[in-house]
């Protein structure tokens, strides 16, 4: 008797690397000879500086959407963009998609890489760092979920690309603004954004929502309110906020798998190292062998600031030539490039209620090895 077939998404994870914020030709041939990928997050690290002003996000996302449409692929695609690649960091874009396959019907299939997108409604200047922003987050994020047929406590990886505030928006706004200053309005804007994924997946309780809404950002408050999968990059691109989850789902039939950690601070390579323990990447002398290399298809992670590491001063927090979200990326790049062997790292700085304060939330993607699952 002929099986019955059932259409399956398989997940797919391609690395790209970009020249300049507006080099979309490896995106464009790659599009070109995948006819059957459905992109579901561009996610990028552009050159630029990760502030308030950094435009080379927008001019990045805008010449990806161009790309996408001409290619006829835009639709319910996210474009993420973030910048600074400090240190050895690469700028690169990932494309997240799905390819259709009609694969023989089979009981029990493992749980393997799934894709999971939604967006916000646009928020008001007022809504920024408030209440009502973490709401919104909340309520996208279990639509990815649904999207990805992924519980929320089994996301790995829930990213958040937020708006900020800017001295336009602030003389627009309907109401009082959280703020007037641009650079704190990202971290309001990111902290937010994380509490809206950690009241998602469990980690926030709906009774302990409004102590951590009046302490957010705050240096008591960041301790005690936080996802272990949340990552948030605020832009000045967008007036919404693009929500873009992955995680590891029955049903799917991609050969790509998802494993997470929490890097306690910057230093904290022990965890990194049980993470690609358990994805079954081998080490060797402190560095992923050449074939674990080969199955890694993307790292993602958060950078948090830290006046002192381990008890020692850093000058993260009070340098006045550059913003700390910079220095931070620039430590936790290095260690991850260290580890891996890898430069095209996707490393966003800004960790506030991502992760305990100083550290933050690390993923990798890689191909599942022979047996597992």
């Amino acid at each position: 008797m002929r099986q019955a077939t059932l259409a399956l998404r398989s997940a797919t994870v391609v690395r790209l690397a970009t020249s300049n914020p507006g080099d979309t030709h490896a995106l464009t041939a790659w599009l070109a000879s995948n006819e059957r990928a459905r992109p579901r997050c561009v996610l990028g690290k552009t050159e630029g500086n990760g502030c308030v002003n950094d435009f080379t996000r927008g001019y990045a996302s805008l010449v990806v959407e161009q790309a996408l449409r001409s290619a006829g692929r835009l639709e319910d695609t996210s474009i993420i963009m973030s910048g600074g690649t400090e240190g050895v960091l690469t700028p690169h874009i990932l494309v997240f998609a799905d390819v259709a396959q009609d694969t023989p019907s089979v009981a029990g299939p493992p749980t393997a890489l799934s894709l999971g997108v939604a967006r916000t409604r646009d928020l008001g200047a007022h809504e920024i760092g408030r209440r009502a922003q973490v709401e919104a987050t909340h309520e996208a994020v279990l639509s990815a979920c649904r999207d990805a047929h992924l519980s929320p406590a089994d996301v790995c990886f829930a990213q958040i690309k937020c708006p900020l505030l800017t001295p336009k928006r602030v003389a627009a706004a309907a109401l009082p603004c959280a703020t007037h200053d641009g650079y704190t309005s990202m971290g309001l804007s990111r902290g937010a954004s994380a509490l809206g994924v950690a009241l998602a997946t469990g980690e926030l309780s709906r009774g302990d929502l409004d102590a951590a809404v009046e302490r957010l950002c705050e240096p008591e408050g960041l301790s005690g309110f936080s996802s272990s999968v949340a990552s948030a990059s605020a832009g000045i691109e967008l007036r919404h906020s693009e929500v873009f989850v992955l995680g590891n789902a029955a049903g799917s039939a991609s050969p790509l798998r998802a494993a997470h950690c929490v890097m306690r601070d910057a230093l904290d390579s022990p965890a990194v190292c049980r993470m690609l323990a358990e994805a079954g990447l081998s080490l060797d002398n402190g560095q992923l062998t050449p074939a674990s290399q080969a199955r890694v298809r993307a790292v993602l992670a958060k950078a948090d600031p830290a006046a002192a590491v381990r008890g020692e001063r850093t000058t993260m927090c009070s340098d006045s030539d550059l913003h700390a979200t910079r220095h931070a990326r620039a430590a936790v790049g290095g260690l991850l490039a260290g580890l891996t062997g890898c430069t095209n790292l996707y490393v966003s700085g800004g960790a506030e209620h991502q992760g305990p304060a100083g550290g933050g939330p690390v993923c990798v993607v890689y191909e599942a090895g022979e047996g597992e699952g």
